[in-house]
């Protein structure tokens, strides 16, 4: 053991003594940036010093992969959660991405595994760049990180703006952008008149039956734009936290209107288990689950926030959108936004938010 250990502190000091060398510096250095580098200011208001052109990146959050998929810098993508190797899409993408290192399981970064595969830049949250101690780590192997994250949809724009910047893609960025404006515009314009005091109640499961949408969570916008009554946030949650967990007891004495989830696995629970059957809304078989594609489209760490409220506000208000081909939309916004073709069959499993997560194998 300490033979190993020997060995790994010997690797260690030997690149931090390459780094030296070659006047490379991390985010957490005081030196002079490097030829080819910028500086960049992250979403958390850091000025960072990356290179030019990053070839090696470490995602250590799951929407970063999803939003260098966007910028079709995918291929420089060496490291990732395992949920986004799982990602229909991703695969299609990009199928090498079930080969890539898992450099960050559980809240611990893995410096070892970010050496093996020569990272040279590192993408990650707002809570992980919090901890110092494994932001240390980072500093320490002189791999500079960026911030990409957001939990309002205002927040969500200056991620993709940071992510667009960091890449050279800019107008790639600022596309995705116009098209993420204009979906939200036309869903505003077809609701303009809806009355909120006439809104359907909705309950939204975020992947867990019981686990909801806390005050000012980028989920309870979403509810808001596609005017429904995200009930978790208008009664208040017994439960508080960044994940609001409720109890079967709250939920019955809200007894919502509908029932929204963002796993189908939960809306086949909810509607099958007898200690939900006495709400109304599984009585009247008004579970739904929403979409998934490159992301489900209504969870706190989805990029595709615009497609969400379209979804939402498609399912609960039908007749403002009779003229309205979202198979259509949904076909031509993945061609022209993330490069991929879908046949029918793809999209139609992607409406459905059944079948877009698969074991982390190669797409046949």
């Amino acid at each position: 053991m300490k033979k190993k250990q020997t060995t790994i502190i010997s690797i260690i000091l030997a690149i931090l003594m390459a780094f030296t060398v070659t006047g490379f510096t991390g985010c957490g250095g005081d030196g002079s940036s490097g030829q080819g580098d910028k500086t960049v200011t992250d979403c958390a208001g850091r000025q960072v010093e990356i290179p030019e052109d990053p070839e090696n990146v470490a995602c250590l959050y799951a929407t970063a992969a999803h939003m260098m998929a966007m910028l079709d810098e995918e291929q420089k993508i060496v490291g990732c959660p395992n949920g986004v190797k799982s990602d229909v899409l991703m695969q299609m993408k990009y199928p090498e991405i079930t080969e890539t290192a898992t450099p960050h399981q559980e809240g611990s970064v893995n410096a070892e595994e970010l050496l093996r595969i020569d990272t040279d830049l590192a993408l990650v949250s707002f809570s992980l760049a919090a901890s110092e101690g494994e932001m240390a780590k980072l500093d320490e192997l002189g791999i500079p990180y960026v911030v990409i994250d957001y939990t309002t949809i205002d927040e969500l724009r200056t991620a993709v703006k940071v992510a667009g910047e960091v890449f050279g893609k800019e107008d790639k960025a600022q596309a995705y952008l116009k098209f993420f404006d204009d979906t939200l515009t036309m869903v505003d314009d077809r609701l303009a008149d809806v009355d909120m005091k006439d809104a359907p109640s909705v309950y939204h499961s975020v992947n867990e039956a019981i686990r909801t949408d806390p005050e000012g969570s980028i989920c309870g916008e979403i509810m808001e734009r596609a005017k429904v009554e995200d009930v978790s946030i208008a009664k208040g949650t017994l439960s508080t936290g960044k994940n609001a967990y409720v109890t079967l007891e709250e939920i019955y004495n809200w007894d919502p209107d509908a029932f929204i989830a963002n796993e189908y696995s939960v809306t086949d629970y909810i509607l099958s288990d007898s200690k939900w059957s006495g709400l109304t809304a599984v009585k009247n078989k008004n579970v739904y689950t929403l979409p998934v594609g490159a992301t489900r489209w209504c969870h706190p760490g989805s990029m595709e926030a615009h497609m969400g409220v379209l979804a939402v506000a498609l399912q609960f208000y039908p007749d403002r959108f009779k003229d309205f081909d979202m198979k259509e939309y949904t076909s031509d916004y993945y061609k022209e936004y993330f490069g991929l073709e879908l046949d029918d069959k793809t999209i139609d499993k992607i409406l459905a938010g059944e079948g877009m997560r698969m074991s982390n194998s190669p797409v046949q």
